[in-house]
């Protein structure tokens, strides 16, 4: 038997500090349109670099507890209040 309480598999890997739409949207259990469509307004933390959009899985997080706002710009005052 194993003692050991079922969870997400364990591994050595640290958690990455930027993830893409992909797995922004798996992280929070959202369709990939509805997730475009809340960083497109500015309601999501998000980070262009190039062409490409990262999130990061802390901002995210931070987003969460805040109550996923939804208005235009919430995600980029979530931004400012970490900074500090």
């Amino acid at each position: 038997m194993n003692p050991e309480k079922p969870g997400p598999p364990k591994t050595d890997q640290p958690e990455p500090l930027l993830i893409d739409a992909k797995a922004a949207s798996s992280l929070l259990g959202l369709d990939a349109r509805r997730l475009w469509s809340l960083t497109n307004c500015g309601a999501i933390p998000s980070r262009k670099i190039g062409r490409s959009v990262r999130y990061s899985p802390d901002e995210l997080r931070s987003w969460i507890a805040a109550g996923c706002p939804t208005e235009a710009n919430a995600g980029k005052e979530l931004m400012k209040g970490r900074k500090r």
